[in-house]
Order: C-alpha cells, then sequence, then structure tokens
C-alpha cells in the first residue's frame, strides 16, 4: 500500500479546498473600470439594428442573432413585435465601483456552498467572466445578488398585476400591492447605514402588501434574504384576515405567488439561493432587451395617479410591454435547481452587463420543454420619478411573465421611488399597524 508522507494530507486538502474557494480576483483597477461601464467607449452595434425598426414575424430571422431563442420564437409565431429604441446609459457611480475594487481584493466565496466572506459592498466579482473558469457562472449570480438592482431602497406604490388570458388578453384578475418595499440592510453606497436587527445576518429585505383586492387585502410577504445563501431564507406570509404570519418554507418560494404566474423565487427574475442552484456560464452576446425612456413608449390611463401614468402592453393577450428594446451587452448564464422536486428543469438568465437586472429569462418545466418567459422592462432615470432621476439608477418600469403552456401571463406595472425606507417596515408589527 502506498502511504503518504506526514504532510501530504493537509497540503492535499488544501490544493482541494482551492477548488471551491476563491477570491475575487486581482484584477487591476482599470479592467475593474471598463467592467463597471461596459459603454464608456460607445454602444454595441448590429446589422439592421436602427433606432425606429420594428421587428415583426415577417423579418424576426433577419434579427435572430441579436434576440434570447424564446424570445425570437414568439415574435416568429406573431404574438410580439419589437420595436428598436435609443441606446442609453446610467454607469454604476463611483462610490458603488469603489466599494466593488474593495470586494474584488477581498471577497471569497466557496463555490457550490453559498458561503461568502470578505464582502465590502459592490459586485464581488466585478470583471469579466472566463469560458475557462468553471466558477464563471456562480460568480455572475453573486454580482447580480449584490448588484445595483436594489440601489439600497426601493419604494413601488401603487405596484399592480394583472392576471390575463394570453390569447383573448381579457384581465381575469387584479392585484394591487402597496407599499412594496425592497432595501439593502449592509454595505449600502448609495444611502446611509440602516441599524436594522439582523443586519449582519441578511443583506436585503422585501415587504409586499395587498392593497386589493378585498379577499386578498392586508396580505403581505415579508422576505429576508440571508447572507449565508446555505440557510434558509426567512420568509414569512402574514394573513390580514386573520391578523397572524406563518413561515415560509422551501417550496412555498416556489409555488405561483398569490395565483400569478410568478414564484417569489421568480422576483426579480432570480430571487433564489445562489446555493440551491448549479452555475453556468454560457456566453456573453449583444442581445436587444426591453431598456428605454419611459414614456418613449405608448402610456396607458388604467391605474394613472397624479404624478405617473403606467407603460402600456400589447402583443397578443396583452403580455407584452409596449416600450422600445434596445442593443445591450449582456451575460448569460444557465442555472440547474439542486432540489429534485422543485418545478423546473432549468432557467437561462440573462445579465444585463451594465445594471445587471435579470431582465429577461426562458424556465423550462421539469420534462425539459419551454415553460415560461419573463421579460422585465427596465427604464432610464431620465424618464423616472425625481428621487430615481437624481440617483442615476435603472429602475423598474413593467414587466410580465408570460406562461406559454398554461396560456396565462401576469402583467407588472411599477410606480418606483427610490427614497429611503424606514427600517421598521420590515417587521411584522409595522404590518399589522397597516390595518
Amino acid at each position: 500500500m502506498l502511504r503518504m508522507k506526514k504532510h501530504a494530507a493537509p497540503i492535499i486538502a488544501s490544493l482541494m479546498m482551492g477548488v471551491v474557494m476563491g477570491t475575487a480576483c486581482a484584477a487591476t483597477d482599470a479592467e475593474i473600470d471598463a467592467f463597471m461601464n461596459p459603454y464608456a467607449k460607445g454602444f454595441p452595434s448590429a446589422s439592421g439594428v436602427k433606432e425606429g425598426v420594428v421587428i415583426d414575424k415577417n423579418n424576426a430571422d433577419q434579427f435572430k442573432d441579436v434576440l434570447p431563442p424564446r424570445v425570437l420564437d414568439q415574435i416568429k409565431a406573431g404574438n410580439a413585435t419589437i420595436t428598436v429604441g435609443k441606446q442609453l446609459s446610467n454607469p454604476a457611480p463611483a462610490g458603488f465601483i469603489e466599494a466593488s475594487k474593495k470586494s474584488a481584493a477581498s471577497a471569497k466565496v466557496q463555490f457550490g456552498t453559498g458561503k461568502i466572506e470578505g464582502y465590502k459592498g459592490g459586485m464581488p466579482f466585478p470583471y469579466e467572466p472566463s469560458a475557462s473558469d468553471p466558477n464563471a457562472g456562480e460568480k455572475l449570480a453573486w454580482n447580480n445578488r449584490y448588484s445595483l438592482e436594489v440601489p439600497d431602497d426601493i419604494n413601488i406604490d401603487p405596484f399592480v398585476w394583472e392576471y390575463r388570458d394570453a390569447k383573448t388578453g381579457k384581465i381575469n384578475r387584479t392585484v394591487t400591492f402597496g407599499p412594496g418595499a425592497l432595501s439593502n440592510t449592509g454595505n449600502r453606497t448609495m444611502h446611509a447605514p440602516v441599524n436594522l436587527p439582523g443586519s449582519d445576518e441578511f443583506y436585503n429585505m422585501i415587504n409586499l402588501a395587498v392593497k386589493a383586492p378585498q379577499d386578498l387585502k392586508d396580505t403581505a410577504v415579508l422576505f429576508k434574504r440571508r447572507v449565508d445563501s446555505s440557510k434558509d431564507d426567512d420568509g414569512q406570509l402574514y394573513l390580514g384576515f386573520q391578523r397572524r404570519a406563518r413561515r415560509l418554507s422551501t417550496a412555498a418560494t416556489t409555488d405561483p405567488f398569490l395565483g400569478s404566474n410568478v414564484m417569489i423565487e421568480e422576483f426579480r427574475g432570480f430571487n433564489g439561493k445562489v446555493n440551491d442552484f448549479t452555475w453556468k456560464y454560457v456566453g456573453t452576446k449583444n442581445l436587444l432587451f426591453p431598456y428605454y425612456k419611459h414614456g418613449s413608449g405608448k402610456l396607458r390611463e388604467e391605474y394613472k395617479v397624479a404624478d405617473w401614468k403606467y407603460t402600456a402592453f400589447h402583443g397578443q393577450g396583452g403580455c407584452w410591454s409596449d416600450a422600445p428594446w434596445s442593443l445591450r451587452k449582456v451575460y448569460i448564464v444557465e442555472m440547474v435547481p439542486k432540489r429534485a422536486d422543485h418545478p423546473i428543469s432549468k432557467r437561462t438568465l440573462y445579465f444585463d452587463a451594465e445594471s445587471f437586472h435579470g431582465a429577461v429569462s426562458e424556465v423550462y418545466d421539469r420534462k425539459g420543454e419551454f415553460w415560461k418567459l419573463w421579460a422585465l422592462g427596465i427604464g432610464h432615470s431620465s424618464g423616472q420619478l425625481p428621487a430615481a432621476a437624481k440617483e442615476g439608477r435603472w429602475t423598474w418600469d413593467s414587466g410580465s411573465m408570460i406562461d406559454i403552456q398554461a396560456g396565462q401571463c401576469t402583467t407588472l406595472n411599477f410606480r418606483v421611488s427610490l427614497e429611503p425606507v424606514p427600517p421598521s417596515v420590515y417587521t411584522i408589527e409595522y404590518i399589522r399597524s397597516r390595518q
């Protein structure tokens, strides 16, 4: 039998740990600056992609290289048309870039376990992914998790969801939320630090409360996302008619949320635990994405308030935001659940290289068949409410989850402001006090 030398085992163990433990990278400041501002030297271009061009079933094949595959399928089927809009940019602010540089030098992730250490704010992996890096996909997932998609605080009110028949366009149910709030609790770079119990344990909190209809009124979801992704997030569903809260199980985050076509795990494109999936980096492409200035498409009269009209919807069933799409640099990842009972077999997520929103995703059922298409319209700061315009951030503007198999879609209407959110909002006591 071959015997190891006295110190061989610790050395081998250390080498094996290097496979799963990775520091962010010794990227140069210039590389990080370029990554954080992908359009500093100009926007991407593609043949035939010009502002004002309309893509429909008659010319879709000409644009197959700049469209996500399942979006292309829907256009070719005559279910949607896309108008090419003006290219716009909202680069990251200096504070977020500086925090990313600190994290690049100190952050460590045990890949596949959901654990991160030494994170200092910003993005933990602020450099271009490499096809030869087996952890590139997971690194992009961590960047999405800590991106400026949530610029410390978001208020959404009113937030209107419509449950539609994707063939006829009939709205079968409307659910209005408000207030809706999301906050980062630690490593904030836009707003002042918050003193919130559990800030060391949780990095992001969500409070989404129902205003109408009456049978759901005062139902609220309070969701606290843990820094350690190997542990379950803290989710509670508050039932207004009972004035009591119950814990959300892991399985509940993959159930249809309040009868919609959206799972809690699919909020923002991806709202799950990094550790629940294996990640694969597919590649980087220039693709048409729903990034636009609010008002550059059609606005609707329904649900309007004094300072806001929502983006309209069109296409088959009224399932598509009636707003322009523009050519963007995009990172593509494939995520496969580790849970055997998970309702999907995989999800292809498309992360915008500037804002890192998961603006488009293609969802496949357990049999591997295409199931749902997520398309989140992202509004440029110049068209948003004053607080969002002042921050200079891309913000959620409209969106839809289209269930191809069920012939249904859920359309999302956002009114977003970015004022700081009081920490008390993220408590059951606050939710009860609003009844």
